[in-house]
C-alpha cells in the first residue's frame, strides 16, 4: 500500500468507493455519474491538483494550501488524505494539519494507521513539525489511529474537537 497522487489508473475503484461513501451520506457533493465520464475524472483530479497550490476551496476553513494523496494498493482506492502545508484559526479548531478517510469496505484492517503513518513521513518531507489532527470525542476508531501513530492529546476545541499533536517522526517510547 502506498501514498500517491491522485490519477487516472484508479477511475473504476474511486467511483466503487465513492458510491459506499454516498451510502453513508458522505462526500454527496461528489457526483459519480459526472465522474463516470473519464475526462470529467482527469479534469476533477487536475482541479484538486490545483486547488492544492493555490489554497482554494469551497469551504472557507480549507483556503490554505495543501495536498491530496491517495492511499492505494495495485489499482485500488482504499482512502485518502489532506495535508494542510498551513492552518488558519478554523483549522486549529476544526481540521488541523492532516484529515483522513478509508472507504467503507476497507476499514477496520488497519489501513488508517498505516495511512497516518505515511502522510507523517509527507508531512516531514514537507518541512512540517509536530502536526495538529481533530477528531470527535465519540470516534474511538480515529482517536486511536492517532495515538498508535504517537499523538497526544492537548485539550478539546471551542469546536467541540479533541485535538492531538502528532510528531511528524516516530519516538521511541510512547508518550507518557
Amino acid at each position: 500500500m502506498s501514498l500517491v497522487e491522485p490519477a487516472p489508473r484508479y477511475h473504476r475503484s474511486f467511483l466503487d468507493a465513492l458510491r459506499e461513501y454516498h451510502r453513508e451520506g458522505l462526500h454527496t457533493e461528489l457526483d459519480p455519474e459526472l465522474l463516470a465520464d473519464p475526462g470529467e475524472f482527469r479534469r476533477w483530479i487536475a482541479d484538486v491538483r490545483d486547488a492544492g497550490l493555490s489554497g482554494t476551496a469551497a469551504v472557507e476553513r480549507d483556503r490554505v494550501p495543501h495536498r491530496i494523496l491517495w492511499w492505494t494498493e495495485g489499482d485500488d482506492y482504499l482512502g485518502r488524505v489532506r495535508l494542510n502545508l498551513r492552518l488558519n484559526a478554523e483549522l486549529t479548531e476544526f481540521g488541523g494539519h492532516l484529515g483522513y478517510d478509508i472507504r467503507p469496505s476497507a476499514r477496520g484492517r488497519g489501513h488508517a494507521t498505516a495511512l497516518l503513518r505515511a502522510a507523517l513521513r509527507v508531512a516531514r518531507e514537507a518541512g512540517l513539525g509536530d502536526v495538529l489532527l481533530t477528531c470527535a470525542p465519540e470516534n474511538l476508531a480515529s482517536r486511536r489511529v492517532i495515538e498508535h501513530n504517537g499523538g497526544v492529546l492537548a485539550d478539546t476545541s471551542s469546536a467541540g474537537r479533541l485535538r492531538y499533536w502528532c510528531p511528524v517522526t516516530p519516538r521511541s517510547t510512547p508518550p507518557a
